[in-house]
């Protein structure tokens, strides 16, 4: 499940809570309580002490614009960019192919 990795750690500051108490009060360990800080990836059951713990349901901690999410994480690179290799890749490769077989 995609978390709104900003959201928790902007609800843990506010209360100010280090990551060793957030995952001490949702008795998680420490590295889960980074590894959702850092990509916001979770499990159903971390998802649930979370919002316990936060007091808000748990669809308040889910990315609301995964994509977004996820083309921030992969240096800026934008979701098209990867589609657009592959679709002239695939035009390009049987042309190339053509032109050597002559």
């Amino acid at each position: 499940m995609q978390l709104n990795t900003t959201l928790i750690r902007q609800l843990r500051a506010d209360k100010g809570w280090t990551q060793q108490q957030l995952a001490d009060i949702c008795n998680l360990s420490l590295r889960t309580i980074q590894r959702v800080e850092l990509h916001g990836i979770a499990s159903l059951e971390t998802s649930k002490a979370l919002a316990v713990a936060f007091a808000i349901a748990r669809q308040q901690l889910q990315q609301e614009d995964p994509i977004a999410e996820q083309q921030a994480r992969h240096y800026g690179v934008p979701v098209w960019v990867p589609a657009v290799t592959f679709i002239a890749g695939s035009l390009v490769g049987p042309l190339l192919l053509l032109i050597l077989n002559r």
